[in-house]
């Protein structure tokens, strides 16, 4: 009986075996990713009340304005790009949602970079009518649904960025909330879903793309999409298992995702595709995600597999203009090469 008891004492303090360790290594990491999961859904639940959410006030310049301050910026910029032997003045970018959170930044340093950028947007207007760079894009009025529409634009372009997002569709459910957690502030339509907003205005430009007439030995047009980090679970360790447990409107997101990442890829004699993979993307003002950002790049840092780091917002524009001026980038990138072709434009 002594002896027993004196087992019992003394086997707490032993050592865990080498594989029991492992297991309850890998338990714990699981159950913290999945708690970062939780606490990301449950934070954006509790900011159901837009009320504090400043509408942004639009402001359209006259066109004699518009043209006045969109050239003078231009031809600044354009000499600005020769001087350093980057960029080209003559090259012309369409971003498909230009007016987001997301593709406002891609244009004003495709701006900087001395590209001649069009912006096709519901509104059709500059959402920072104050901002320089802004003023030089021409912003164009119109449905990316609608291929007619996508295809005019494309046929006059050198390369092409589709940056419209929709976290929440109409048939999620928590379609009010996309007025706090949209950068832009933006309140999808009716007919908002994620194949509409998504698949369908991808593939117009994708089709559009390929079918633009090419002189022999035409190099294949660059092609930015922004994608999830998330649309890469089945490729990496535990993702799949996570998938299967997520929210029906999670799945029907990255449905739509993957759906455009492989038809993009599909026709690389024709396009140059540049897949960019991000986790949180974040900026100091934009307070709904501010408090999981530790979490989730804690949850990378230690290992977790299906957890990426996050990215600010500039991070990811500059290196998706990165990624348009260099021929040799191509393919996924995660936050890792973000990191990298952002170090480019330095």
């Amino acid at each position: 009986k002594t002896r027993f008891l004196l087992c019992k004492l003394v086997s707490p303090m032993m050592p865990l075996r080498p594989w029991r360790a492992m297991q309850l290594r890998r338990s714990w990491l699981l159950m913290l990713a999945l708690l970062g999961v939780f606490v990301s859904v449950s934070w954006v639940r509790v900011l159901r009340k837009p009320a504090f959410v400043v509408q942004s006030r639009h402001y359209m310049p006259s066109q004699a304005q518009t043209s006045s301050q969109g050239t003078t910026w231009t031809n600044k910029i354009a000499r600005t790009a020769e001087d350093k032997g980057t960029g080209d003045p003559q090259k012309r970018l369409l971003v498909l949602g230009g007016g987001g959170y997301v593709g406002r930044e891609v244009c004003k340093l495709a701006i900087e970079r001395g590209f001649k950028v069009t912006s096709l947007t519901r509104r059709g207007e500059n959402p920072e009518p104050d901002d320089e760079r802004l003023a030089a894009v021409t912003w164009v009025k119109g449905s990316a649904a609608d291929p007619a529409t996508v295809k005019k634009l494309a046929d006059d372009s050198d390369a092409v960025a589709h940056t419209i997002g929709l976290l929440f569709d109409v048939n999620s459910g928590l379609t009010n909330l996309n007025t706090i957690v949209s950068g832009s502030n933006s309140l999808p339509g009716e007919e908002s879903t994620y194949d509409l907003v998504t698949r369908q205005t991808a593939f117009n430009l994708i089709d559009a793309v390929n079918s633009r007439f090419r002189l022999p030995g035409t190099p294949p047009t660059p092609f930015v999409f922004t994608s999830a980090a998330e649309a890469g679970w089945p490729e990496v360790s535990f993702g799949e298992q996570v998938e299967k447990v997520a929210p029906e409107w999670l799945k029907r997101y990255l449905k739509a995702k993957r759906m455009v990442e492989g038809k993009i890829t599909a026709t690389p004699e024709t396009i140059r595709p540049i897949i960019y993979r991000p986790s949180l993307i974040w900026s100091w003002t934009k307070f709904d995600v501010l408090p999981v950002i530790p979490i989730f790049n804690l949850l990378s840092a230690v290992g977790v597999p299906f957890v990426d780091k996050t990215v600010t917002v500039t991070t990811l524009a500059r290196a998706m203009v990165a990624g348009l001026e260099d021929d040799t980038v191509s393919g996924v990138q995660r936050f890792m090469q973000m990191e990298e072709l952002e170090q480019k434009l330095a």
